[in-house]
Parts: C-alpha cells; sequence; structure tokens
C-alpha cells in the first residue's frame, strides 16, 4: 500500500466534496486491497478524523456508524480486488462499499430520530439517501480509477526503474 496515496486522499477529503463527494469509501477499497489484514480497516478513518478535527464533529452516534461504514467498506475491497483487479471487480467492490456505507450510515441518521422511530421511517430514510447512495458511487468509482491508477503507474515506474 502506498502511503502517499493515502496522504493524497486525506487530502482531497479536505478540499469541498457537496452532496457527499468524497475520496473516503476510495480510500477503503484501495486499504482494503492493498492494506496489511489486520488494520486496513483502519485506513479510511484517517481523512475521515482530520476533517472531523478541521471541519467540525457532528452528533456522535452518526459519527461512529460513519466511520464504521467506511471501516467496513475495506471488506469489499479485500475480497474483490486484493488477489486479482478487472473492472468487473471494480464495478463490483464498488457497489458493494458504497452500499455498506449507505445501509449503516442512514441506519445511524433514522436510530438518532431524524426520522419516526418505525419502519415506515426507516424506510422513508433509506427512499431519501437514495440519490446519496448514486452519488457515493460515482465518487468511488473516479477516486478509485485515482487512486488504483497511480498505484499501477507508481508500481510500473518502479519496476522500470529496478529493470535499469
Amino acid at each position: 500500500m502506498n502511503k502517499l496515496l493515502i496522504v493524497l486522499a486525506s487530502v482531497i477529503h479536505l478540499a469541498p466534496h457537496p452532496f457527499g463527494v468524497t475520496s473516503v469509501g476510495a480510500t477503503a477499497l484501495y486499504s482494503g486491497a492493498y492494506g496489511p489484514k489486520r488494520f486496513a480497516w483502519a485506513v479510511p478513518l484517517i481523512p475521515l478524523f482530520i476533517g472531523s478535527l478541521v471541519f467540525g464533529f457532528y452528533d456522535i452516534t452518526v459519527m461512529a456508524f460513519v466511520f464504521g461504514g467506511f471501516a467496513l467498506s475495506t471488506f469489499a475491497g479485500r475480497w474483490f480486488l486484493a488477489r486479482k483487479r478487472n473492472f468487473t471487480r471494480y464495478g463490483a467492490a464498488v457497489a458493494v462499499g458504497a452500499s455498506i456505507f449507505f445501509v449503516v450510515s442512514n441506519f445511524a441518521v433514522w436510530l438518532v430520530g431524524m426520522y419516526p422511530p418505525t419502519l415506515a421511517g426507516l424506510i422513508q430514510c433509506y427512499v431519501n439517501g437514495l440519490p446519496y447512495l448514486g452519488q457515493a458511487a460515482l465518487a468511488d468509482a473516479a477516486f478509485c480509477f485515482v487512486l488504483f491508477g497511480l498505484h499501477g503507474a507508481i508500481e510500473r515506474r518502479q519496476s522500470a526503474s529496478a529493470l535499469a
């Protein structure tokens, strides 16, 4: 795992990111694919924590679920991208990672009382969050293209240097 790319993802996360368009989901997938098994889940929490220090903290329950959702998303990176990578596997990792985060984070929004504490309230919470799921998946796909593409370019350059 390239630590420089994690720093890059953290810096990108500090840039304005309206409508849930952030690099953290892609960072989770990248760390799942390349990070050490024991603590790959913690890597996406670094930009989240730095962002919270800079921009402020919010409801602790929602924060815990948001952090947890991204930590769980690393398993999609591990499952789909650690051994073999192709277009289908990238697509599956992005879809599963974004879906995990969507389910976990929206449940927290419902749990803290932003919607009625009923099944209908929970359903409404998920329905209202659907536009953000699409945006998150697109952001994850775009930032995965950047992170995994840069990783590949760095590996090729290092291989070429080793041969020279």
